[in-house]
């Protein structure tokens, strides 16, 4: 789970105590998993079926944890939706309109109102869901955050989704009586904002905290960068180990801002060849720009999604307690539904990403055997199934599933239900 801002400051802040403590060897951290990963040849790497390489028990156990997560999103989802339908059909919208017209005469405070009800009574209804996900991984050993924590974080994350609805509520109001054009200014400034914040991310003092990079962390990335063609790009080492055992590795910010970050549990558990597939794959991810081109999908989803909630919202009729601001919970309600139907689309561009990238990294790194590893390596430590089940993976997957993934760098067959025969392969 992501940490609330609070707490992430807080870490920011004493950095300086963390890395105190994170000189530790890699060697400390390393377990019976990594073994057994280590033990496992060349040969058996890119010809053995993906299934007879990971753990078959992890990938039991990775199987339940993956489809009671999918269940929790989808309560998740169903639940804010069916609450902003009640909070219109049962007429408390307009019971809470009146009570603040009753309460203050300034149009600006009811809306801001209105809509700190709207965004926190979304994740307030799905806290239930949010639990079952967060201790789902916290058993799984992915994360280390404790209960109390975890909901002190949420209940930041409620608090901050408050003021958002405030504003947004507040402002595309008075936006509407001044602005003929209204809906270009709104959709304009979530576009500039969105661009921002990917370009701001790796420079604000949120999210785990920095340590120094090793420089032989450094020395592995800079080759690829060079083949890559984007000589220069800063390799970033997170403390991820204080928040979790995930691997993590991802690209951040855009541009001059781009960053490649890389999690110190990546360096505890992976050998130098994996550490360089890592490397490979996160820079193919900075090459072309991926962090801003998912950003920007996501917000031409979500702007047109607003516009179909809004024209659907049109088509319910008025009741006599209604204006435009009691609909506000009716439009939400639609936004929830056209969401839902958008929602593998962001997921299935997510994957055609993932699998360039896996193409650019092979092709950076062109060692096969070291690229099937890490993933084996990525399946067992991080509890992620080979296969996921057909009816869900397209809609709920941003990446391909790492069975085909494995094959695909092996050259085998792929184990997963329709997946492709057994591809030749070049010589690495």
């Amino acid at each position: 789970m992501r940490l609330g801002a609070l707490r992430q400051v807080a870490v920011a802040a004493l950095v300086a105590l963390v890395l105190l403590f994170a000189g530790a060897p890699a060697a400390q951290a390393r377990t019976a998993l990594d073994a057994r990963v280590d033990a496992l040849t060349t040969q058996q790497l890119l010809t053995r079926s993906p299934v007879s390489l990971v753990n078959a028990g992890r990938q039991a156990r990775a199987r339940k944890i993956a489809d009671l997560r999918h269940a929790a999103s989808t309560g998740w989802g169903l639940i804010q939706i069916l609450a902003f339908w009640w909070l219109w059909r049962s007429g408390n919208a307009a019971r809470l309109r009146d009570v603040m017209r009753r309460r203050t005469r300034s149009r600006t405070a009811q809306r801001a109102v209105f809509g700190a009800v709207l965004g926190a009574l979304g994740p307030i209804v799905a806290l239930p869901f949010a639990a079952v996900s967060y201790r789902v991984v916290f058993n799984a050993g992915l994360t280390d955050e404790r209960l109390p924590q975890w909901f002190l974080d949420y209940t930041v994350r409620v608090g901050l989704d408050a003021v958002l609805g405030a504003l947004i509520v507040a402002g595309v109001l008075a936006l509407v009586e001044r602005v003929r054009v209204w809906y270009l200014v709104v959709a304009g400034t979530i576009l500039a904002g969105a661009v921002a914040s990917v370009a701001l991310a790796p420079l604000l003092p949120f999210g785990m905290a920095v340590k120094t990079t090793p420089n032989a962390l450094v020395a592995l990335a800079t080759p690829l960068e060079a083949r890559l063609g984007d000589p220069g790009t800063p390799v970033v080492m997170l403390a991820s180990a204080r928040h979790s055992n995930a691997l993590v590795a991802r690209a951040a910010g855009v541009g001059p801002t781009s960053r490649a970050l890389i999690g110190d549990v990546v360096l505890d558990h992976m050998t130098p060849a994996e550490q360089r597939v890592v490397l490979a794959d996160t820079l193919a991810h900075v090459r072309f720009g991926d962090p801003l081109r998912q950003t920007l999908l996501a917000v031409v989803l979500f702007v047109l999604s607003a516009a179909v909630a809004v024209l659907l919202s049109d088509r319910v009729g008025f009741r006599r307690d209604d204006d435009a601001l009691s609909r506000l919970a009716l439009v939400a309600t639609f936004l929830g539904l056209v969401l839902i139907v958008t929602y593998p689309i962001y997921n299935g561009y997510a994957r055609n990403l993932e699998t360039r990238a896996d193409e650019v990294a092979l092709d950076a790194d062109a060692d096969r055997a070291a690229t099937v590893r890490a993933m084996v390596r990525y399946a067992d430590d991080d509890l992620v199934p080979l296969c996921d089940r057909r009816t869900v993976r397209w809609y709920f997957e941003d990446r391909s599933a790492l069975g085909g993934r494995i094959a695909t760098a092996a050259g085998t067959a792929d184990p997963c239900p329709g997946g492709a025969p057994a591809q030749p392969r070049s010589t690495p």
